[in-house]
C-alpha cells in the first residue's frame, strides 16, 4: 500500500520527495516483450510446451526461476536456464517506454537504480540498444539469490546507493515485482503498459513515464517526483 503520508494529492497532481528511484527495466523503461515472446516461445518448443502459457508466466522473471516452476525442481535446470541464454542472445531489439529517455536524463547518478530479471549482458545490450544510460547500481539476475518478487534485488539496489529502502519509490509494471518493491518497504508506482490499469485497483498507476517529472532539492538532496495524472 502506498505510504499516503508522502504523497500529496488533488485534482492536478501527485507528488512526494525520495532519496532514490528504482526502476525496474522490461516493461517500464523499455518494451522487450517481442523479442521475449520469440526467445521464450522457441524455448518451448524445445520442451514440447504450450507458448502463451510459458510466455504469460516468464514476465518479470528471472529464467532460472520461470524453468523451474515450468519444469520442476528434478529438471535439469541449468541446461534449461542455458537454452534459454542461447535463445536470447539472438534478440537485442528493444524499444524505449514513453517517457524513459527524458525521466533518467534528469535523474543524478547515484539517486537511481535499476533492478532486472535479465542477465547483466542483456541488460546492457538492451539499454545501450534504446540508447538509454547504465546506473550505478545495475541488479541484475545473477547478483541475486531469490528473483523477484522476493525484494532481495530491491534491498541490494536501496543498500548500493547507500540509501534508505522506505524512502525510495519502485517502478514496476508486474506483480511479482510491485510485490518485490512492496515486500522491501519502497513506495511503488505501477505503470500500465504491460497489464491493463484495472488490475491494480489498489496501487498508484500510470500510463507511461512521460506522466512522471523529477526535480532534485539542493537543499536535502532527495528528488521530488511529479506525476500529471494517475489512473
Amino acid at each position: 500500500m502506498i505510504q499516503k503520508e508522502f504523497i500529496m494529492r488533488n485534482a492536478e497532481k501527485v507528488s512526494f520527495n525520495v532519496q532514490a528511484i528504482l526502476f525496474d527495466m522490461d516493461g517500464t523503461l523499455i518494451d522487450s516483450s517481442q523479442a521475449c515472446a520469440r526467445i521464450w516461445g522457441r524455448w518451448a518448443e524445445h520442451y514440447g510446451l504450450d507458448k502463451e502459457a510459458v510466455i504469460h508466466q516468464s514476465h518479470g522473471r528471472r529464467p532460472e526461476d520461470t524453468a523451474r516452476s515450468i519444469l520442476g525442481e528434478n529438471a535439469d535446470i541449468q541446461a534449461a536456464v542455458e537454452l534459454f541464454t542461447q535463445e536470447e542472445a539472438k534478440e537485442t531489439e528493444a524499444t524505449t517506454i514513453a517517457g524513459a529517455k527524458a525521466l533518467l536524463e534528469k535523474i543524478p547518478q547515484g539517486k537511481w537504480a535499476i533492478v532486472t530479471s535479465s542477465t547483466e549482458s542483456i541488460a546492457k545490450t538492451r539499454l545501450q540498444y534504446c540508447q538509454l544510460p547504465l546506473p550505478q547500481a545495475l541488479i541484475t539476475a545473477e547478483k541475486v539469490s531469490q528473483g523477484k518478487p522476493n525484494p532481495e534485488g530491491y534491498l541490494k539496489a536501496a543498500q548500493d546507493l547507500g540509501v534508505d529502502i522506505q524512502r525510495c519509490v519502485v517502478f514496476e509494471d508486474a506483480p511479482g515485482g510491485i510485490e518485490a518493491g512492496h515486500r522491501a518497504g519502497a513506495k511503488v508506482i505501477v505503470l500500465a503498459t504491460t497489464y491493463p490499469a484495472l488490475a491494480f485497483p489498489n496501487e498508484l498507476v500510470i500510463k507511461d513515464l512521460e506522466a512522471v517529472d523529477v526535480r532534485l532539492n539542493e537543499v536535502s538532496g532527495e528528488l521530488e517526483i511529479l506525476f500529471s495524472s494517475v489512473y
